[in-house]
């Protein structure tokens, strides 16, 4: 398990309801070798979440829009010394499990964690560890399985069919769903091919040393959320604007409080895939923003982009606030010129957002379907590809 990496990770939902429904689903998809370490992620994929089917998705290809240019102006973020809900924080971690054996480590890679506490994304217990901690101070905590990857689902172990596995598996071997989630290969017999869909850290206990980097106050910070078709090109899109202090994709604007990809994909709930930010208003303004999303897609073409069709990739300016709906609007009055009056954009109060699951977050810069890393470094103009 040497280098597991914990990252992001959709709120914990009730797995045993959906147990049953995720075997099925798994049964259905499609395996495939993989030769990618297992699930680098502290990210608990809600297993259920981790195990939805995805849909082929492309993003309308424009060309590379010019790089934002942004005012130079003295920062303004403020930063804190304790760590309280909504500050976002850096921070480093060593992971080891009961035996002492390590399964991760932030220092070993120089790469620290950043996150927003309490945004629901983190397993219960990192979070909870995280809150009330000083910059530059360090804590060692355990948690329990039920605070980190939960217990191990026996509806997550399923025999699939030979006939529907490829040749060559055999026991160890980590296979990719036809949905983006892996499994492990637990036994293989002339019949069928038992996997494990459960996290590989399911139903242990996690010890961490923790060091909190630094920590800049959620109240220096402003939202922006944006619909622009499929949301992994979006958020990559927004990662590489200076001022941009975190992304997240999702889902808002639907009829119900949550809802998974899946439900989203049938076209029926009324949410639309969205990338939300927090961002430094001294550095970029919601203005600048702004025009990365009349850049950065097709307004004109009524819930599609390219050839993604469908509800849940129509155009939006989500807003967090009666100015932003006012500037968001104005924009839009004076882009119709720009577009010939054909405009579709929806702009309306943002209602019912949820984060979308782990396996959405930074999804391009991860190295999206084809394992290949695209820079979400500041002021990067890299062509994007969709798919990665």
């Amino acid at each position: 398990m040497a280098g597991l990496r914990i990252l992001f990770t959709t709120s914990v939902r009730n797995l045993q309801s959906r147990s049953v429904t995720c075997a099925t689903r798994i049964k259905r998809s499609y395996i495939q070798n993989s030769s990618a370490a297992p699930c680098r992620s502290i990210a608990r994929p809600s297993q259920a979440a981790a195990l939805r089917s995805g849909v082929s998705r492309s993003l309308l290809k424009r060309s590379p829009p010019p790089t934002l240019a942004v005012k130079q102006t003295r920062r303004s973020i403020i930063t804190a010394n304790v760590v309280t809900e909504g500050d976002i924080v850096q921070v480093h971690y060593d992971g080891t499990l009961e035996d002492g054996t390590p399964f991760d480590s932030s220092r070993e890679r120089d790469d620290p964690l950043q996150f927003t506490v309490g945004s629901g994304q983190l397993l219960p217990g990192f979070n909870d560890a995280v809150l009330g901690m000083e910059v530059g101070k360090t804590r060692k905590v355990t948690l329990q399985a039920d605070q980190a990857y939960g217990e191990v689902n026996p509806e997550l172990i399923i025999d699939v069919p030979i006939a529907q596995a490829p040749d060559g598996l055999k026991e160890g071997v980590v296979v990719k769903l036809g949905n983006g989630s892996t499994a492990k290969v637990i036994k293989v017999t002339d019949e069928a091919v038992t996997i494990d869909a459960n996290h590989p850290l399911a139903g242990k206990p996690l010890n961490f040393d923790l060091e909190v980097l630094s920590c800049v106050s959620g109240a220096s910070l402003e939202t922006a959320t944006f619909g622009m078709g499929c949301f992994w090109g979006p958020e990559l899109r927004y990662q590489r604007v200076p001022g941009v202090v975190t992304t997240e994709t999702g889902y808002t604007n639907g009829g119900a409080e949550s809802v998974t990809y899946e439900e989203v994909c049938s076209g029926r709930t009324g949410f639309a895939e969205v990338v939300q930010m927090r961002y430094d208003p001294s550095e970029v303004t919601f203005s600048d923003l702004l025009e990365v999303f009349w850049q950065g897609h097709d307004p004109t073409t009524l819930n599609q982009q390219g050839g993604d069709r469908g509800t849940q990739y129509r155009s939006g300016i989500f807003t967090h606030s009666d100015a932003q709906l006012e500037e968001a609007q104005l924009s839009m009055e004076l882009k119709q010129l720009e577009f010939g009056g054909n405009i579709t954009t929806e702009i309306a109060p943002v209602e019912n957002y949820c984060p979308a699951e782990s396996y959405h977050q930074q999804y391009l810069a991860k190295g999206g379907r084809n394992g290949n890393v695209q820079s979400p470094a500041k002021s990067c103009s890299d062509p994007i590809r969709c798919y990665g």
